[in-house]
């Protein structure tokens, strides 16, 4: 591979432009493309970032991977449309960091971790959590065995997303696959899956589409292997943003309560805040570049966007049948 990481993004909508700030920030890498399939938001993009001046520009995904000038793909794409350009990025050997969620189904997640060991490359998620040091503090806690067994696990996530999005692709079932579940909710279901490592066993599901044709607000009870229990609230009808989650283990628990994280240790033990910092790379970016360089692992694999569709897919069965769905 040369020097620099050549990178070429796909999708120039809002959520791309922190992937290029980013990325332009890297010494160790070069944009050597951008496509969208809108040219005024490839010129929007381009007026934003003169850096990228002179930088080739493409209106289908597949030209922009039949150019050559690449070594990676950053994927901002809606998301039906993942699994085609995530397979063929794979197919011409090249390593894959793909916005949430990864896919929209159980079938294209295998599809996509059969393609990734074929491949040999770098595949990740845009999951930006998992660089952040409170989230890791919980995992390696728990993964340490001090706090106990996990026992009970809470999760809200409440957002605006019922009127913010009207009108928009993320309410339109063909495109997006899903409501917010599948949106910014699949950042609160991934999360609490890689922090506690547990197993969905069953899942019961409430959902109410609030008049669209997507799902707006989720309410899910999940029993774990193992025995613990959990609950999953996405609300997307809700005035502002807000995101809690609990985690009870045998000895110690841990609340987050709007990015902040306290918990506390033994019945009567110390309540302990840690403050917000990120662990080894500063972002999702970073950390597929420094897995790309070779200097560490990546740390929100196609796992965890198998784990996430698959909680996410049987909540939407539990709710259109009424009953419980098991894994």
């Amino acid at each position: 591979m040369a020097q620099k990481v050549k990178v070429g993004v796909i999708g120039c909508g809002g959520i791309a432009m922190g992937h290029v700030d980013r990325l332009l920030t890297m010494p160790e890498v070069k944009i050597t493309g951008l496509m969208d399939t809108d040219p005024e938001r490839i010129a929007g993009t381009m007026k934003r970032f003169p850096q990228l001046d002179g930088v080739a520009t493409f209106d289908d995904h597949e030209k922009l991977i039949k150019q050559g000038d690449l070594d990676a793909l950053v994927i901002c794409s809606p998301h039906n449309v993942h699994r085609k350009q995530i397979l063929d990025g794979l197919e011409a050997g090249l390593h894959v960091l793909t916005e949430k969620p990864m896919v929209c189904s159980i079938e294209d997640a295998n599809a996509v971790m059969a393609a990734e060991k074929k491949a040999g490359t770098v595949v990740g998620i845009s999951y930006q959590r998992h660089t952040q040091g409170e989230y890791q503090f919980i995992r390696n806690a728990i993964a340490g065995g001090e706090p106990g067994e996990v026992l009970f696990v809470a999760a809200f996530q409440g957002q605006e997303w019922l009127e913010s999005q009207k009108g928009k692709w993320r309410q339109v079932m063909e495109i997006s696959c899903g409501g917010q579940l599948n949106d910014s909710g699949s950042h609160l279901i991934d999360i609490i899956l890689w922090m506690t490592d547990l197993a969905v066993e069953q899942v019961s599901a409430q959902i109410n589409n609030c008049g669209r044709e997507v799902d707006i607000n989720s309410a899910v009870s999940m029993r774990f292997k193992g025995g613990a229990l959990g609950t999953l609230s996405v609300v997307g009808s809700c005035p502002i943003w807000w995101e809690d989650i609990t985690i009870s283990c045998k000895k110690w628990a841990f609340f987050i309560r709007q990015g902040q994280l306290t918990y506390t240790t033994g019945r009567r033990g110390e309540v302990h805040r840690v403050d917000s910092f990120h662990y080894g790379s500063p972002s999702a970016d970073h950390n597929f570049v420094d897995a790309i360089m070779g200097r560490g692992e990546v740390l929100a694999p196609t796992i965890c966007g198998l784990r996430t569709i698959e909680l996410t897919e049987a909540a939407w069965k539990s709710a259109e049948s009424g009953k419980p769905v098991k894994l």
